[in-house]
């Protein structure tokens, strides 16, 4: 049983639908969001090395790469070393949904957790932070570890 009864993921959820709205971006779905993130941080990061990482087929990435172009967010550019494949670069449009997005995050956070007291964020903060480097350090090692503990209680399921 979850103990935190995916609170954390609900969070996450509402925050960013409120940016989304804040930002007057309804077109952008999350997953839009996602794609543009990762390839801001992964600059060249090919079409298919996205397919991977999302574990989508190819003409989804390719449809929502070209919708995320189109709108101004990314670009792609052919591969030097292999005209079959597409590199994907953010824009100066896409680096600035990102700094809008920092803000209207950092906005709803402190809203969220205005009603705490100093106190309950001096615990609150340090074990978010535990987490989310947990969390991090996991998803770096493509979540080779969880993904063996999870065959482990879930056989065949992977």
């Amino acid at each position: 049983m979850d103990p935190t009864r995916r609170r954390i993921r609900k969070i996450d959820r509402d925050a960013q639908r409120f940016v989304a709205q804040a930002l007057g971006n309804t077109d952008l779905s999350l997953s839009d969001y996602d794609m543009i993130h990762t390839v801001r941080h992964r600059p060249g990061i090919t079409q298919e090395e996205l397919r991977r990482l999302y574990c989508l087929d190819k003409s989804t990435i390719a449809r929502r790469a070209a919708r995320l172009e189109a709108a101004g967010y990314i670009f792609r550019r052919t591969s030097p070393g292999d005209k079959r494949r597409k590199e994907l670069f953010v824009t100066e449009k896409g680096d600035a949904l990102r700094e809008a997005k920092v803000e209207a995050e950092s906005f709803y956070f402190h809203w969220l957790t205005a009603e705490l007291t100093e106190a309950e964020l001096a615990v609150l903060v340090p074990l978010l932070d535990r987490l989310q480097l947990r969390s991090r350090d996991e998803r770096r090692q493509d979540f080779v570890h969880l993904l063996e503990d999870y065959e482990k209680t879930h056989p065949g399921e992977t």
